[in-house]
């Protein structure tokens, strides 16, 4: 006997209701998947150690990037202070020169006017109060007319913030040796205090300033005597040797 729609209604209902059943059974039944799990305590313990690992491998490769870093910041930096030093002497037609301070691992720039070859130390000190010396000492006779213009052309020289003023190396680099070489003779120290000149013409003398760190990397600062062109580059290990440099204690 043919069964009635209404019949097949209900039994497929029935079905229906049957497999949902059964889905939720199974779903209940199955283990929580990989995105719902959380991490057990040994896998965060694996981990951290992985970590701890990683970072004691990398930490004296990060500390060799940095003190290289810090020898290359300051062998630049004594480039810009050169190059600025032959600028000056250009634009004020007056020669500039700048002064290494090899005890200490300090230099500075100097003007011709200021500096004195038999007491070079004292030019650090000359150049760098004598704009506040003169505004300290007041002076009644002065026009203040000539005043206001000495004043202008003060604030208009723009190396006048930096005469004297030292610059000290990075951490963990020296100057370790200076050559120059003047007139044929060259001359090489590495204690004291010695300067490099820029004339009007931009000439200066043939010098070379050696920068070494505690890793016995070193970098070469090159000037050269026709037109005063500085240059920077690290020395390769077979240079180093060669010069004779010792390890830096």
């Amino acid at each position: 006997m043919p069964t009635s729609p209404i019949g097949l209604r209900k039994q497929r209902q029935s079905i229906k209701t049957m497999r949902q059943t059964i889905d939720r059974r199974v779903l209940r039944n199955s283990p929580p998947s990989q995105s719902q799990r959380g991490f057990t305590i040994t896998e965060l313990l694996i981990v951290l150690t992985l970590m701890g690992i990683l970072s004691a491998v990398s930490m004296p490769a990060l500390k060799g990037f940095a003190v290289t870093r810090r020898l290359k910041a300051s062998a630049h930096t004594i480039r810009s202070l050169l190059t600025f030093a032959r600028d000056m002497a250009i634009t004020d037609r007056t020669a500039h020169l700048v002064v290494f301070d090899l005890d200490n691992n300090r230099c500075w720039l100097a003007s011709s006017e200021t500096f004195n070859p038999s007491s070079p130390l004292a030019s650090a000190l000359t150049a760098r109060n004598s704009t506040a010396v003169n505004a300290s000492t007041p002076n009644t006779n002065v026009n203040p007319l000539a005043t206001t213009n000495s004043a202008q052309q003060e604030t208009f020289n723009r190396a006048g913030g930096i005469l004297g003023v030292p610059y000290a190396m990075e951490q963990d680099v020296v100057l370790a040796a200076m050559v120059t070489n003047q007139n044929g003779r060259t001359s090489q120290t590495d204690s004291g205090v010695g300067h490099i000149y820029f004339s009007p013409t931009a000439t200066s003398q043939e010098s070379l300033i050696y920068l070494q760190n505690s890793r016995n990397q070193i970098m070469s600062i090159a000037v050269e005597a026709a037109s005063g062109r500085v240059m920077v580059r690290q020395l390769a290990a077979e240079e180093i040797e060669a010069l004779g440099f010792s390890s830096q204690n």
